[in-house]
């Protein structure tokens, strides 16, 4: 199957650095030409980057017509960053840097200081609290790019999302909030995310009908959305990753292969990372492909951080999540570790076209 590298000068990380830059506020990562040209000159009373979860590329054009308006005003297809999944991917946008910078790599880190996988977004280990402190926050702290525009003075910057500065419950919500702020006097740099249409095909599969409907919603919603912003509005549509239907294949199941591991695989399904003792380390690679041979690119941690995690300084906790060995999905096979995990239906964070090909839509009022 053919695979995408991800590509860091045609990313989510240059249309933010694009956004910071017109801002005052540049993150030392390319910007991106072609929104650059729209920014160039111009005086926007509002820049408002919207994020939907999951909407990549090849969704839009199984559930919406050429002719819709979220359609009509793509711009370009660009690149996920890698690995293609939320808490990478979203946190480069909304912190202005690369992943090997930030080194929120995926949903499950391995953090020695706990000796535990960390399901990160929701401090979890195993189902349980993996801590009484919030264990990503404290070793992998973040600072939002958002804040610091609002503090480099040239606007006033804020997120809407379930999780944001400004929270929001509902997609009503997000949308009638966002208006209001793009009305009042001030201007503005506002940042939106929206966990469907993600959710709906991590439960049901990429192209059930509900997942086409939500796609649809969005894309009316957008449309009246636009049709009520004030003018010198600058609207940006794009999504952290895509997904693609998997299929699970897990390491309980192969056990000449898990007993090589000084405990479970982490990171992604998809991007999976394998700390592997030191007397199987040689012997590894040769295990792994007679098992998952031609499904996965197999490359040691160098190689990994070098090709595929952008450009700038390695943060030193990226050395203790990333393992010995790294696989990325090439199509749809996933790597579990136990059966009793739930299985997902549709799924990311692996190197196939779905994945790592997201839409930037552009719509200047």
């Amino acid at each position: 199957m053919r695979y995408v590298k991800p590509d860091y000068r045609n990313c989510g990380l240059n249309v933010i650095s694009s956004i910071a830059e017109y801002f005052g506020l540049p993150l030392g990562h390319p910007s991106l030409p072609l929104l650059d040209k729209y920014l160039a000159n111009k005086n926007y009373q509002n820049v408002i980057l919207m994020l939907f979860d999951g909407m990549g590329m090849d969704l839009l054009a199984h559930a919406l017509p050429e002719d819709s308006f979220l359609r009509r005003h793509v711009a370009s297809s660009i690149s996920a960053v890698y690995p293609s999944t939320t808490t990478c991917a979203t946190t480069a946008i909304e912190c202005g840097l690369s992943p090997r910078e930030h080194a929120w790599l995926g949903w499950t880190l391995y953090f020695p200081q706990i000796q535990k996988p960390v399901d990160i977004f929701i401090n979890l280990s195993d189902g349980e609290p993996a801590a009484d402190y919030h264990v990503a926050n404290r070793f992998i702290p973040r600072d939002f790019i958002f804040h610091r525009i609002t503090e480099a003075g040239r606007a006033e910057a804020c997120s809407v999302s379930p999780f944001g500065d400004v929270r929001v419950e509902s997609l009503d919500d997000l949308f009638s909030t966002t208006l209001n702020l793009a009305q009042d006097e001030k201007r503005r740099y506002i940042y939106t995310y929206w966990g469907n249409p993600d959710h709906t095909m991590h439960a049901k599969g990429c192209y059930h009908e509900n997942v086409l409907e939500t796609v649809q919603d969005i894309n009316d919603r957008l449309e009246r959305f636009y049709a009520q912003l004030p003018p010198d509005t600058l609207l940006l549509l794009t999504a952290d990753h895509g997904l693609i239907d998997g299929d699970f294949k897990y390491l309980e199941d192969t056990p000449e292969l898990y007993q090589m591991l000084l405990h479970d695989a982490t990171i992604e399904t998809r991007a999976v990372s394998f700390h592997v003792k030191p007397e199987y380390k040689a012997a590894f690679p040769a295990a792994f492909e007679k098992v998952f041979g031609g499904h996965f690119l197999l490359m040691t941690r160098d190689e990994f951080i070098r090709d595929y995690l952008g450009d700038g300084e390695i943060r030193p906790q990226v050395y203790d999540f990333v393992g010995d060995y790294m696989a990325l999905a090439i199509d749809a096979v996933c790597i579990g570790n136990h059966r009793s995990e739930h299985e997902l239906k549709g799924v990311h964070a692996g190197l196939t076209p779905q994945e790592m090909l997201v839409p930037l839509m552009i719509a200047e009022k």
